[in-house]
């Protein structure tokens, strides 16, 4: 009973680490780059293609008002004219199925008799639910140069409602930019 219960416990843990899935990762940047060499930002204007939500627009706006705001706190200036440094930002969103294994415990209705006290049973992969993951990746370009100096990539989970995806979106830029120099 004790073992069954630590299993529990463990699985319990486990799935609670799981849910919060969300990472950000530097995937390049030039060994020189500090955010305090330049004076003044700007975004590239943003070009969008496929299937977009009723809401993308907004959502983009939110987005670059959450990058402006920790711009402008590490001394940025926003000059939409002729920025130092330039942000290219690109978003997908992809539909994701969350799946699970049958097994013996939470399905034991799976068992088929062939006869003469047979049974069989094969594990199989099956849809639980669905789920929206959606990838920011920021470019910081050196607008003298046009190089990239700095790209970053945020993946999370996205929530459903539109307070919790505002809050995502708040915590996906807040944890990039804990990464920039």
């Amino acid at each position: 009973m004790n073992v069954r219960v630590s299993l529990y416990g463990v699985w319990f843990a486990f799935s609670l680490i799981s849910c919060q899935s969300a990472k950000v990762s530097v995937l390049d940047k030039s060994p020189s780059f500090t955010l305090s060499s330049y004076e003044t930002f700007g975004f590239y204007e943003t070009d969008a293609t496929g299937a977009l939500s009723e809401n993308y627009e907004r959502n983009m706006d939110f987005l670059k008002e959450e990058i402006a705001k920790h711009m402008v706190f590490r001394g940025l200036m926003r000059n939409d004219e002729s920025p130092e440094l330039k942000i290219n930002l690109g978003v997908v969103v992809e539909q994701k199925d969350q799946t699970r294994e049958t097994n013996l415990v939470t399905d034991p209705g799976t068992f088929n008799y062939i006869g003469q006290q047979r049974y069989t049973w094969k594990s199989e992969v099956i849809k639980v639910g669905s789920y929206r993951k959606g990838t920011v990746t920021v470019h910081l370009v050196d607008a003298t140069k046009n190089e990239a100096v700095w790209v970053g990539v945020s993946e999370r989970i996205l929530a459903e409602r539109e307070d919790r995806l505002m809050q995502t979106i708040m915590d996906g830029v807040e944890e990039m930019f804990d990464q920039i120099p």
